[in-house]
This record gives C-alpha cells, sequence and structure tokens, in this order.
C-alpha cells in the first residue's frame, strides 16, 4: 500500500478523488483514491466523508464511514456493495464494489488519503463529477439480486461476504453471459456490453479457473444460474 499512498498523493494535488480501474477492458487491480481535507480547494470535487461497507462479526454487512474526525492510521477490508462520496453541500459521487482492502493515513497536517484497492472492479455508478461505467448499473443491479435470498436463507449472506472478490465477480459476469444467451434480443440492443461479457467471461475462465469455478458455484447457490442457455 506505500507505493498506493505515494501514487494516491501525486493524483490528488489537485483533486478530491481519482480513480484508477482497468475494468472492464482489462486485468489488474483497482484503486480508487480520496482526500479528505480540512478545507475545500474548490477546484474539484471535495468530499468530507466517505460511506461504504465492511462485514462484521457475524459476517452481516455493516455500514462503515471515514472522515477527518476518524482516527489513523485506519487499515480494514472492505465489502461489496457501494461507496459514496459526500462533501459538504451533501453532493455525492458513487461507485460499485465487489469488496478489497482499505488504507486511510494522515499525508498532512490537514488531508487524511484513503486508498481502495480490490482485485475486481471498482465502477463509476455517477453522480456530480462522473459519468456510469458502462456495466455498472448492471453490477448494481446484481449486487440487488444477491441480497434477495439474504432474508430467507441462514447463512446466504455470510457466504457471499466470506468469498474472495474475485469470486463475485467472476459469479457477475457468469450471470451477465447467462442473461445475454438467454436473450438474443438483449445482445442486439446492447452489442458493445455484451462483447466485453463474452471477452471477460473467456479472460477469467482462462486466466483464473478456480475463481471462475468458484464464481458459477456461489451462482448457483443463490439460485442465479440458469442451466440451459440459448445459442
Amino acid at each position: 500500500m506505500d507505493a498506493d499512498l505515494v501514487e494516491a498523493a501525486r493524483r490528488l494535488a489537485d483533486f478530491g478523488f481519482w480513480l484508477d480501474s482497468p475494468f472492464p477492458l482489462d486485468a489488474g487491480d483497482s484503486r480508487l483514491f480520496v482526500a479528505l481535507r480540512d478545507r475545500p480547494t474548490l477546484r474539484h470535487f471535495d468530499p468530507v466523508q466517505v460511506m461504504y461497507w465492511e462485514t462484521g462479526e457475524a459476517g452481516r454487512g455493516v455500514p462503515a464511514e471515514l472522515v477527518r474526525g476518524t482516527s489513523l492510521p485506519y487499515s480494514h477490508e472492505f465489502s461489496w456493495g457501494k461507496i459514496t462520496l459526500v462533501d459538504r453541500l451533501a453532493v455525492r459521487n458513487e461507485f460499485m464494489t465487489l469488496g478489497g482492502m482499505l488504507v486511510a493515513v494522515e499525508t498532512a497536517p490537514d488531508t487524511t488519503t484513503v486508498v481502495f484497492r480490490s482485485p475486481g472492479p471498482v465502477l463509476r455508478l455517477g453522480g456530480h463529477s462522473q459519468r456510469a461505467d458502462l456495466v455498472a448499473t448492471d453490477l448494481g443491479a446484481f449486487i440487488g439480486r444477491m441480497m434477495v435470498p439474504i432474508d430467507f436463507e441462514p447463512g446466504m449472506e455470510q457466504a457471499i461476504s466470506s468469498a474472495d472478490p474475485m469470486v463475485r465477480y467472476c459469479a457477475f459476469v457468469a450471470y451477465e453471459g447467462q442473461r445475454f444467451g438467454l436473450h438474443p434480443l438483449l445482445r442486439e440492443e446492447h452489442p458493445r456490453h455484451a462483447s466485453i461479457i463474452v471477452l471477460e467471461s473467456r479472460r477469467l475462465e482462462r486466466d483464473d479457473p478456480y475463481a471462475w469455478v468458484a464464481g458459477e458455484r456461489l451462482l448457483r447457490r443463490l439460485g442465479l444460474r440458469e442451466e440451459r442457455v440459448a445459442s
């Protein structure tokens, strides 16, 4: 994380946040850098609060936040769900993630620097200073579907939360591939999205077969796996 903090300091010199994410076009870790400052720079979006999700002791998701008053240094795993940056005017920028590790340190007397690092995607969901990434809303919808069986199947949330972020990502890609396979009209309406999912499916199955198989297993446990896919 030391290299990430050096990179964050460089990226955040004139910005309140910076997303470095290769997904969904390439492999590699995603990093979201955030600067919480005592005084707004008025040069960019100036966040004062970061909201996200952690996994609690019982394996259940719990909301968490970072502000300038948070005790530092802080290091903890973050869980799947939404990351929200809020400025002093309650304006927001939002991201979707499948989990990873975060570090927050004081890098100047008036600045807390936060680094979210994930082996899977951190995708822009939209907001004040950014457009949504192509598959971000679909990832959000998939996360919503993952939450449905949590309410009536014991141990489901713990199973989802204990899975590696890449396993959750593989489950998402497998689900999207299934969705496009079952609905040819959907492929015609969203050809670029469908193409990305096909390429990601091939890459993940080739480069990370363990995560791919585990992702499909998780999808079945969620009740979201259709065994028959149309040609």
